[in-house]
C-alpha cells in the first residue's frame, strides 16, 4: 500500500527569526516579476527572462494545484525587516516533486537581489529541510545547484547538505550545457512538529 502522505486542509505557515513563509498569492505577481531578474533567472532551471506578470500568476495557479495534489508545496518568503513593509516578498522557497514512495523532494529557491546576503536563504532553508522532516515524513532533500553558483553553494552546505554529484545539463535559458551539483541531506531524528 503506498502512503500518500499528509492530507493538508490548511497551507502551511512557517515562522522563523528573519522570516516568514506563507502560501503565495494572486498579490504577490508584480514583486515576483520585479524580483526575478537576468542574475536570478540564469541562476535556475528553465525560468524566463524577462519573467512577466503573467508569468508569474501561472507560478502561483500552477503553485496551488500542486499542493492540492500533494506534488510540491511552494512559499512566499517575507523577510521582517524588509523596509518595503514586511508583507512583500523577498524571495521564494520550495519543494517539488515530492515522492512519498521513496521519502523524498528537491528543493528550490531564490531571493531577490536587493536582500542577499542577510541569511535569509539560509534560514529559509532550515526552516524547509525542517518541515520536510517533521510535517511530511520524508527521509531525504536534494537540490541542483549550477556550479558557478557559490552563494548557493555556501547556503546548501552551511544547512548540513553535501555533495553528492554532478550532472552536466542543456540550460535553455542560456542556450548551452552548465554543469549543476547535487546537494542531499537525509534525516537523522525525528524533529518537533509542534514548531509548525
Amino acid at each position: 500500500m503506498t502512503d500518500e502522505g499528509p492530507k493538508y486542509t490548511q497551507y502551511p505557515r512557517i515562522n522563523g527569526l528573519l522570516v516568514n513563509l506563507r502560501e503565495l498569492s494572486i498579490n504577490d505577481a508584480m514583486d515576483i516579476s520585479r524580483l526575478m531578474t537576468y542574475n536570478i533567472s540564469r541562476s535556475l532551471w528553465e525560468v524566463p527572462y524577462p519573467y512577466t506578470i503573467e508569468n508569474a500568476l501561472e507560478f502561483i495557479n500552477s503553485s496551488h494545484r500542486d499542493f492540492k495534489s500533494l506534488k510540491a508545496v511552494n512559499f512566499a518568503i517575507q523577510y521582517k525587516y524588509n523596509l518595503e513593509g514586511v508583507n512583500r516578498i523577498v524571495g521564494i522557497i520550495g519543494l517539488k516533486n515530492i515522492d512519498y514512495d521513496k521519502k523524498n523532494t528537491n528543493l528550490g529557491y531564490w531571493i531577490g537581489e536587493p536582500y542577499w546576503g542577510n541569511g535569509i536563504a539560509t534560514e529559509s532553508v532550515t526552516l524547509v529541510i525542517n518541515y520536510a522532516f517533521s510535517v511530511l515524513g520524508l527521509k531525504e532533500v536534494y537540490a541542483y545547484v549550477y556550479s558557478e553558483n557559490k552563494a548557493s553553494i555556501r547556503v546548501l552546505e552551511k544547512n548540513g547538505m553535501t555533495k553528492k554529484g554532478e550532472v552536466n545539463e542543456y540550460n535553455q535559458m542560456s542556450d548551452r550545457y552548465k554543469n549543476s551539483f547535487k546537494f542531499m541531506i537525509q534525516r537523522r531524528y525525528i524533529m518537533d512538529k509542534s514548531k509548525f
